[in-house]
C-alpha cells in the first residue's frame, strides 16, 4: 500500500500577497510499496478546498516517488500566514481523517 507524506511537513511558502491568490508548491511523497491516489486537499483554517478529484482520477503517485503539487492560497490580510491542510488519499496512513501538513509564510 501507499504511505503518504509531505516533504517537509511544515512547508515554508515565503512571502505572499495579502488578499490575492498566490501559487505555492508542496511536495507529496509516497513512501509505500504501491501507488497511492490523493483525492482531496483542503484547508481547515480557511475552509477552502485546494484540490478535489471530482471527475478526474486524482493525483497518482507511484511507490517510492514524489510529486510537486501547486495550490492557490489567499491570505486574508497582512501578517504571518499559517494554514493547516489535510490530504485525503487511499494511503495506509490515512484512515479517513486525512494526512495533516502545515503551510507557513508571510503575507504583505
Amino acid at each position: 500500500m501507499g504511505v503518504i507524506s509531505v516533504e517537509p511537513r511544515k512547508t515554508e511558502v515565503g512571502d505572499l500577497a495579502a488578499d490575492r491568490k498566490n501559487e505555492v508548491e508542496i511536495v507529496i511523497k509516497n513512501e509505500g510499496d504501491a501507488a497511492l491516489t490523493v483525492s482531496r486537499i483542503v484547508s481547515t483554517k480557511f475552509d477552502t478546498e485546494y484540490f478535489a478529484a471530482g471527475d478526474s482520477d486524482g493525483i497518482e503517485i507511484a511507490a517510492g516517488q514524489k510529486q510537486t503539487v501547486k495550490l492557490l492560497v489567499t491570505p486574508t490580510g497582512p501578517g504571518r500566514f499559517l494554514d493547516t491542510i489535510f490530504l485525503y488519499s487511499d494511503a495506509r496512513n490515512d484512515i479517513g481523517k486525512g494526512y495533516k501538513a502545515i503551510l507557513s509564510g508571510e503575507a504583505k
